[in-house]
């Protein structure tokens, strides 16, 4: 008998055993985050960042040959087609199909063939590619009646927030409609048409999408601490009045390049991945032509060629000076943007280069030297 009670027992506590075991058994409830997360592309958030609706960034347009499949489409045709919209019932009219559609599509140009309405929806058209609104670059960002008015908060701060807290941020942003004709305008002023209301992401965006956007907030190689440049203002405050500026508009200088980055790494760098197309000395070559600063720069002098005449400092008169060293002396933020997204939507076409946060660092070293990478006095590019 009481080996019986014995074997019960031992049976019983076998079972108890078992039954600990499943219990103990942990289910990480952040999983499928944690592997939205890890699996989500940062480049691609940073090209999202910029226009979501681009080709590049996992957004097609649509094309006669797509309306000629699927007639729902036929009234899109150079459009961001809806069917890769969070909710593919989305009309995406809003959005104006872009100025390049032809060269990128093979197409004809749609009408409009402009985007009226894109800056209003893109997380660049309020907080700048540097993502601190107007704090930095944003200050010397004209503010047009196309344009909406930069954005006061510094995205900088949401390095420190978890990932999750960052996707529910812009999933529930929700906001301005997007799918109804006239309900936005390309004037930031009209109220009675959404004015300044953050967009509706959440119908627009896929998750996917959304984690791209999250991955290139936590991981972006934004400017910290001023570890890759330090920015100046000048003329300051930032203009809330929707206005072209005139006389002594404001900008923004850019200091302090790389930081302690190591500039013959820069230039080592420099060689291998970007000289074939922008020449030993920034200026360009026969692959491709070096950057023009846009109109409206100033604080800078240029040469006396012909068709790139001469600027006094601190003018607001239009400025082109060519070459890579002069395009991230007086635009850092564009530069190290551009460096990490590509020049994606234009011709000719530069893919993304991937690069670490050191070695920008070392490139933006590199670039102070104006001896090595100098300001151009004429408008072509080398031979």
């Amino acid at each position: 008998m009481k080996t019986k009670i014995k074997s019960m027992l031992f049976l019983a506590l076998v079972a108890l055993a078992f039954q600990s075991c499943t219990h103990d058994v942990y289910v990480d409830p952040l999983a499928d985050q944690k592997a939205s997360y890890d699996n989500a592309d940062a480049v691609n958030g940073a090209k999202l960042f910029s226009n979501f609706q681009h080709v590049d960034a996992g957004w097609p347009w649509v094309t006669p040959a797509d309306a000629a499949a699927d007639a729902t489409l036929t009234s899109f045709i150079g459009w961001p087609n809806p069917k890769y919209a969070a909710d593919p019932t989305l009309s995406l009219a809003e959005v104006k199909a872009i100025a390049t559609y032809t060269a990128q599509t093979g197409y004809p140009n749609p009408t409009p063939a402009y985007q009226a309405n894109r800056n209003f929806y893109s997380c660049a058209g309020c907080h700048p590619v540097d993502g601190m609104g107007r704090e930095a670059s944003g200050i010397s960002k004209k503010t047009a009646a196309n344009q909406p008015q930069l954005a006061t908060n510094n995205l900088l701060n949401v390095k420190s927030w978890d990932p999750k807290k960052i996707f529910d941020a812009i999933k529930n942003v929700e906001g301005r409609k997007i799918d109804v004709t006239g309900v936005t305008t390309s004037n930031g002023l009209d109220l009675t048409k959404g004015g300044q209301t953050h967009p509706d992401y959440s119908r627009i965006l896929t998750d996917e999408k959304i984690w791209d956007l999250v991955k290139w907030l936590k991981e972006g190689v934004f400017n910290e601490n001023n570890d890759l440049y330090t920015v100046a203002t000048h003329n300051g405050p930032y203009q809330t009045v929707q206005a072209t500026p005139v006389g002594s508009a404001p900008y923004v200088t850019y200091t302090n390049l790389g930081s302690d980055g190591d500039a013959a790494a820069g230039v080592a760098f420099y060689a291998q991945k970007c000289a074939y197309c922008h020449g030993v000395d920034g200026h360009g070559t026969t692959n491709a032509q070096g950057p023009v600063m846009p109109a409206g720069i100033v604080n800078q002098t240029n040469g006396a060629g012909s068709a790139n005449p001469a600027t006094a400092v601190g003018t607001t008169a239009a400025v082109k000076i060519y070459g890579l060293g002069s395009y991230f002396r007086y635009n850092a933020a564009s530069g190290v943007f551009t460096v990490i997204t590509g020049k994606f939507g234009n011709v000719p076409w530069m893919a993304a280069t991937p690069i670490t946060k050191e070695e920008m660092k070392n490139l933006l070293a590199a670039f102070k030297d104006v001896n090595r990478f100098p300001d151009f006095a004429t408008a072509l590019p080398n031979p």
